[in-house]
């Protein structure tokens, strides 16, 4: 799926290989993961405006999650 992101000054950037997706953080950053790349691409807040495309769900291994606490 295609991943488009849109920047601040009005720019979009777009991400093409099957299996790009997005997440939105709590925070304000947006990773875009690329298929096959062992990092995400990041914006800082204020960097972006507008996400379309697939938003990757971030699963919760809840025994290794509760102690992050």
């Amino acid at each position: 799926m295609t991943v488009t992101v849109t920047l601040q000054d009005g720019d979009t950037e777009k991400y093409m290989r099957f299996g790009d997706t997005y997440i939105k953080h709590d925070d304000g950053t947006l990773d875009v993961v690329r298929d096959g790349a062992k990092e995400p691409h990041s914006y800082a807040p204020g960097v972006w405006t507008n996400v379309q495309g697939d938003e990757k769900s971030l699963k919760r291994n809840g025994f290794r999650d509760w102690f992050k606490r």
